[in-house]
């Protein structure tokens, strides 16, 4: 079973963070764990003389402590477990976030994404990035759109939607999806994508040859539910896998989407190529795990 114990919940005081917090209690609450709230001050790179490093300092000082009293009320008077902790300190924030992980034991980490202006879409902001592509533990993203189709789903998990490929590691991404989805009483369902195969019907004579790709994955997915002890429903649909990921959990009203993350010997590290685009793209919060 699932056990998360400690959650560290990064606060940058954006609209996205607070949107993120309700869900935060709700975990919290839902799997008994207790609550680090961290805020980062990230000073601008500078070059201080010694006349003016006193000065610096103390500067410093006083940010810190607006920013505690800012932390202090960004969060709701509800969010008052006698665990919970609240630490505003200074550094890079990436970095900060990662050694607190390590350092306090955290498993697992609720963070809203960042991006800015038009492009936003196309940015999941440089911190996420950072903690997504490094982390071990899972990561819980709130949506990313300013302006989702939908509004987000309540804190309960009534559906999560796990998207695979057919790596052998996914039959543990299933039995973790599984295992959390039952933590909620939540209906899962698979999703894998066919990439380099349209959405729309296929032309009459690549009938054969679809039959016979999507029956390959319908018999490897079969394998991994086996491997993972499960038996639930999949779908198996081609197209971009963040266009996929995204339609499919607006068609299922899915509360959450559970990804993997993999240990690639590549560039991407331990985030799989799909990852920063399905995170972008979905309609509700995702777990990478």
């Amino acid at each position: 079973m699932i056990k998360f114990k400690h959650i560290l919940f990064p606060v940058d005081f954006s609209g996205q963070c607070a949107k993120a917090t309700p869900f935060v209690q709700a975990w919290a609450a839902h799997f008994g764990a207790r609550v680090s709230l961290l805020n980062v001050l990230e000073m601008p790179p500078a070059y201080y003389t010694d006349s003016t490093a006193f000065i610096a300092a103390a500067n410093i000082e006083e940010l810190l402590q607006l920013r505690k009293e800012q932390l202090e009320s960004f969060t709701p008077k509800s969010f008052r477990n006698p665990d919970d902790r609240r630490i505003v300190t200074s550094g890079i924030a990436a970095m900060t976030i990662l050694d607190f992980v390590t350092r306090e034991g955290v498993d697992l980490i609720m963070m809203p994404t960042r991006g800015y202006g038009p492009f936003r879409r196309f940015l999941l902001g440089s911190v996420t990035a950072k903690v997504l592509h490094d982390c071990a533990c899972p990561v819980w993203t709130g949506v990313h759109a300013e302006q989702p189709a939908t509004a987000w789903s309540p804190p309960d998990c009534r559906s999560v939607l796990c998207a695979i490929d057919l790596a052998p590691k996914s039959a543990g991404v299933i039995r973790w999806a599984k295992d959390l989805a039952d933590s909620y009483s939540a209906k899962l369902v698979l999703l894998h994508t066919i990439t380099g195969w349209p959405e729309s019907e296929p032309i009459p004579q690549a009938d054969q040859f679809r039959a016979l790709v999507f029956d390959f994955a319908r018999k490897e997915i079969e394998k991994l539910q086996q491997q993972a002890g499960t038996n639930v429903e999949v779908r198996i649909v081609g197209g971009e896998v963040a266009h996929v990921v995204h339609r499919t959990a607006f068609e299922l009203n899915s509360d959450l989407v559970v990804i993997g993350r993999g240990v690639l010997q590549e560039p991407f590290g331990r985030l799989r190529t799909n990852a920063y685009a399905i995170i972008r793209e979905s309609p509700c919060p995702v777990l990478s795990v």
